[in-house]
């Protein structure tokens, strides 16, 4: 975690538990129940109330190192309905990283390319890691998880489309590219992008060695075809139309 630009220790992995679960929801009150069950999904300590206040406390004077003692903290405090993890949004990457991922897709919609991926790759440079992992065993912390890495795609998707819209110069693009689809072979828009990258460079074989190895992987892995998008671009390709770059 980082505090005015700077890295701040957060204790131990349950202390950085308890702050993640309060992410998930800022501003929003997490119960004492929530938080037990998201720092030990297992069987919780017999002094649990009193462990979590313990984490809350250390976590506080690490977010507001320089508060007044024995008065209301501003930042994590506790209110009706539990803790409440308070502040600008906008000093949450999470909260940024989407903002920036909308702006860039829509930037890239208006035919702004160059802007949008300036935007995206902003967005991208927030990522240290996978979302919540103090809290993979808890639902709400598994769902947040996947769903980031979901818009982290999609971010990689627009962030190339982008390039490929607006770079006469292919060669950055079709490496990155090729090296996403190897790690995400079953994502198609991957695939379809690498492809488009190829054959705009005049490597229209390899172009269709990509479809076909997209082919086979989703054969054997979900017995099914490539969408009509993937097929309707190796058909053009096949047909050599200047189009399909």
């Amino acid at each position: 975690m980082y505090l005015n630009d700077r890295p701040v220790p957060l204790g131990s992995a349950r202390q950085r538990a308890v702050l993640s679960t309060l992410l998930l929801t800022p501003g929003q009150p997490v119960t004492t129940e929530q938080l037990t069950e998201a720092v030990w999904p297992g069987k919780a300590p017999a002094r649990t109330a009193a462990n979590l206040h313990s984490y809350v406390s250390h976590l506080r004077r690490v977010l507001e190192p320089h508060g007044p003692p024995r008065q209301r903290h501003h930042l994590l405090r506790r209110e009706q309905g539990g803790y409440v993890l308070a502040g600008d949004p906008e000093s949450l990457d999470a909260v940024r990283f989407e903002r920036l991922l909308h702006e860039g897709r829509a930037l890239s919609t208006a035919g702004r390319h160059q802007e949008a991926s300036r935007t995206l790759r902003e967005a991208l440079a927030l990522w240290r890691g996978g979302a919540h992992p103090e809290v993979s065993d808890y639902t709400p912390g598994a769902h947040a998880a996947a769903r980031y890495e979901e818009l982290r795609l999609v971010a990689l998707e627009s962030l190339w489309e982008a390039e490929l819209a607006s770079e006469s110069d292919v060669s950055v693009p079709t490496a990155d590219l090729a090296e996403l689809s190897a790690r995400f072979p079953t994502h198609e828009r991957f695939s379809l992008l690498l492809m488009k990258a190829l054959y705009r460079s005049g490597r229209r074989a390899e172009a269709i060695d990509a479809y076909h190895r997209t082919r086979r992987t989703l054969a054997e892995d979900y017995g099914i075809d490539p969408g009509g998008e993937l097929q309707g671009l190796f058909g053009r390709i096949l047909c050599g139309e200047p189009a399909a770059g």
